[in-house]
């Protein structure tokens, strides 16, 4: 689908560009790493390697378990907005698995006689997560927010004419549990109205096939047409397009799912939460049955939707 492949793209492109000034050991590793490893991810590893490799001001080859120690101490606390806070113990795993498989890699291919990881344990999870399960009523007042719209005159005065998009955007996410990256990358051609359902390529390249309610499809159809208005004729294969015409890319879906929510909820949440609402509300109406959630959030076939305004 050409939605994936612009979004691949735009990643390797940006993989790419911090590699021009990486050690060749990093660049190494990423071309092994990119045979098993979604770009995504490989993009986080990338990243968190550099930084790493940049506190140290060592080349990944002279660098001893002591600088790997002394930097997963220093991101115990990060600076947000002026202010010190605690990492999260998942945000240490991470940056320890990524050091971790570069390591392994290294030794593996004989560029270090020593794995200085060898000494170094994961991070213990420590986090006490608490976790936003949205009741119906919640998600009707995001969608009226939409209806409305949030912030001052001025602001809702632009949104006004991307109501009909942003309304989509929520409507797919309550009712379908999908990801900001596989909502991304929808395009006009993944619908079908001859079998009334919409395809997406999900991670790991798996396709899960969505039924479209009576619902769904009176959202869709109201956007196309408005979308059609901004077109005007021009060709663009993104369901969901911004303000320059163009598809719209995570970042942009994930402001709007803050922004809505912050002014019905009185607090922000992510496209992450509405697809954890969606697995509750879907466990609660399937009267408990696990295995048709685990479907309906993986491969889905939902019959009815779980949330209506």
């Amino acid at each position: 689908m050409q939605g994936r492949l612009e979004h691949e793209i735009r990643i390797n492109n940006n993989i790419l560009a911090l590699l021009k000034k990486a050690p060749e050991e990093v660049t190494e590793f990423y071309y092994n790493l990119q045979v098993s490893k979604e770009p995504t991810t490989c993009l986080e590893y990338i990243r968190k390697i550099l930084n790493f490799i940049e506190y140290t001001h060592k080349s990944p080859c002279e660098i001893t378990n002591i600088d790997i120690t002394r930097y997963l101490n220093s991101v115990n606390y990060i600076n947000r907005n002026g202010e010190l806070v605690r990492t999260s113990s998942s945000y240490r795993q991470g940056i320890w698995s990524a050091i971790n498989q570069f390591y392994h890699f290294l030794y593996l291919n004989k560029k270090i006689n020593y794995n200085p990881m060898i000494s170094i344990s994961r991070p213990k999870t420590t986090d006490n997560v608490q976790r936003i399960s949205l009741s119906m009523q919640e998600l009707n007042k995001m969608l009226l927010a939409v209806e409305n719209g949030a912030g001052n005159a001025r602001s809702k005065a632009r949104q006004a004419k991307w109501k009909e998009r942003d309304k989509l955007i929520l409507f797919l996410f309550m009712n379908t549990g999908m990801r900001k990256t596989a909502l991304s990358e929808i395009n006009i051609s993944d619908i079908n109205y001859s079998d009334n359902t919409l395809t997406i390529i999900d991670k790991r390249n798996k396709i899960q096939v969505y039924n479209l309610t009576y619902e769904m499809k009176i959202c869709i159809n109201n956007w196309l047409i408005k979308r059609a208005d901004f077109l005007k004729g021009s060709q663009e294969d993104a369901l969901f397009i911004s303000s320059n015409l163009k598809r719209m890319n995570e970042k942009s879906i994930y402001n709007i799912v803050k922004k809505y929510s912050e002014e019905a909820l009185g607090y922000s949440i992510s496209p992450h939460k509405l697809r954890a609402s969606f697995v509750s509300l879907y466990y609660e109406a399937s009267g408990h049955d696990i295995k048709a959630t685990c479907q309906a959030v993986g491969h889905a076939n939902i019959a009815q939707p779980v949330y209506m305004l």
